[in-house]
């Protein structure tokens, strides 16, 4: 059923789709940026038919001159993810991110009076639910977690990780429609690697240390996740789904620019 948002699901299609590819078809990914850029391989992570749109799958990104990447927007609610995955980097080995901001040169190239949709679950579980208006972009992080730092007790014993692992710049954001109000020349998007303006999978923000009476230091796990990064990325989605995908209203047409990711 697409894109289910209960607790089991959410977790498995952030373990199994961000946790588990390992982007091993890289000749079909793209590289982006230059200079302090990421040089790892970019895809987008796409939902499709072909797995009843249950978890996104990685598709390739066109290459533009200069190192750039780009795809275009779905009339569904469907590209959730642009990621690169950076844990063979030289660059970002571990450690190297922390301190750093995060910063993503982006535009939305559109047709004029272009609007965005995104997934918005209403509880009935209808694979076609979907808001016509809104969406936004914002960053992503994604670290390995061994230690489990974080994690409440018991959370998936036989697997080393949790909602700890993934972070979302909060509440830094910019919607889609004001991005494609820029034109080509867009904005830059950018975030310090702070635990005061990320929050979790479960949406708890870094400085965060109480989840009812279980105590959990979610700076912690936040500079656990930020020192032992394995991908970075945007992540598109509207209200509280923010990897669940966007999409363009039709006749309108738009693509997403990715200029340049940088962390300095």
């Amino acid at each position: 059923m697409k894109k289910s948002v209960s607790a089991t699901f959410f977790a498995v299609f952030m373990l199994a789709v961000l946790a588990t590819f390992g982007f091993t078809t890289t000749a079909t990914a793209q590289r982006a940026g230059g200079g302090e850029s990421t040089s790892a391989p970019w895809v987008i992570m796409t939902y499709v038919p072909a797995n009843n749109y249950a978890v996104p799958v990685p598709l390739p990104v066109t290459p533009l001159k200069g190192n750039g990447v780009s795809f275009d927007f779905y009339p569904t609610p469907d590209r959730a993810m642009l990621i690169a995955d950076i844990s063979q980097s030289k660059q970002f080995g571990s450690g190297k991110l922390v301190g750093k901001t995060l910063s993503a040169q982006i535009a939305i190239n559109a047709s004029p009076g272009a609007t965005f949709n995104y997934y918005n679950n209403d509880g009935t579980g209808n694979i076609d639910t979907w808001t016509s208006a809104g969406g936004f972009v914002r960053l992503y992080i994604q670290g390995v977690n061994p230690a489990l730092t974080g994690c409440q007790s018991g959370w998936h014993p036989e697997r080393p990780d949790c909602e700890a692992q993934y972070w979302w710049s909060n509440p830094l954001h910019i919607d889609l429609d004001d991005l494609a109000a820029l034109g080509s020349k867009g904005i830059t998007l950018q975030a310090l690697l702070d635990p005061a303006v990320w929050s979790d999978r479960d949406g708890h923000m870094g400085t965060d240390t109480i989840i009812g009476d279980i105590t959990v230091n979610h700076e912690d796990a936040f500079n656990a996740a930020v020192a032992n990064a394995t991908k970075i990325g945007l992540s598109f989605g509207g209200n509280g789904w923010w990897a669940f995908g966007t999409g363009v209203n039709e006749p309108s047409t738009a693509s997403f620019v990715l200029y340049k990711f940088v962390a300095k």
